[in-house]
C-alpha cells in the first residue's frame, strides 16, 4: 500500500479559520511572538491562552500546563489548525499525554519544527498530515515573501519542489 495515500490531509485553512497557537516547548520572545501574533490575526481567527507566557526552566510552563493547553486545543471543535509559539526542548515531555486516536479524530493540521518534531510523529503515527513549518515567534521576524509561503503552505496551496537534497 502507498503510505502516502494512507496519510488524511487536515482541512486547509481559509480567511477566518480559528487557529490555535500552543507552546508545547521553550518560553519565546513575547514581542516577536506578538508580531506573529498580528500577522495571523490580519486573516484568521487566533487564539491562545494568557498562561502560554508561563516560564518552568527552560520550558514555556510546568508539564501539565502545556499537555492541557494541546489537549484543549485538539479538543476544541472550533479549532481548525494549531500553530506552535516555538520549539527548543519540551515536546516529547507531552507525548504520553497525547493519544494517537484523539490526533487522529481530531484531523487538526499541526505547524512547528525543532522538538516539535516529536508532535510530528505523532501526527505520522495517526496518520494525518502536518507541515514541519515555522512557528510564531519565527513569523514575528519573518519577510513578506516568507510570510506568504507560510500561507501557501497552510492554505493548501501548491509549493515549489525543493530538489538537489543530498545525504552525505
Amino acid at each position: 500500500m502507498d503510505r502516502e495515500a494512507s496519510f488524511v490531509a487536515p482541512r486547509a485553512l481559509r480567511p477566518g479559520s480559528v487557529v490555535a497557537v500552543v507552546a508545547p516547548s521553550g518560553p519565546f520572545d513575547r514581542d516577536l511572538f506578538l508580531s506573529g501574533i498580528r500577522k495571523l490575526e490580519a486573516r484568521y481567527e487566533v487564539r491562545f491562552e494568557s498562561e502560554i507566557y508561563s516560564k518552568h526552566g527552560f520550558l514555556a510552563g510546568r508539564d501539565e500546563r502545556r499537555a492541557e493547553e494541546m489537549l484543549a486545543a485538539l479538543l476544541d471543535p472550533r479549532v481548525d489548525a494549531i500553530v506552535c509559539a516555538r520549539g527548543g526542548y519540551g515536546a516529547t515531555r507531552l507525548l504520553e499525554t497525547l493519544d494517537v486516536e484523539l490526533v487522529r479524530s481530531a484531523r487538526k493540521l499541526l505547524v512547528g519544527f525543532s522538538d516539535v518534531t516529536a508532535l510530528h510523529a505523532l501526527w505520522s503515527r495517526a496518520g494525518i498530515r502536518s507541515i514541519h513549518g515555522s512557528m510564531v515567534a519565527a513569523l514575528g521576524r519573518s519577510e513578506p515573501t516568507l510570510f506568504g509561503r507560510w500561507l501557501r503552505a497552510v492554505e493548501g496551496g501548491t509549493l515549489r519542489a525543493v530538489t538537489g537534497l543530498a545525504t552525505v
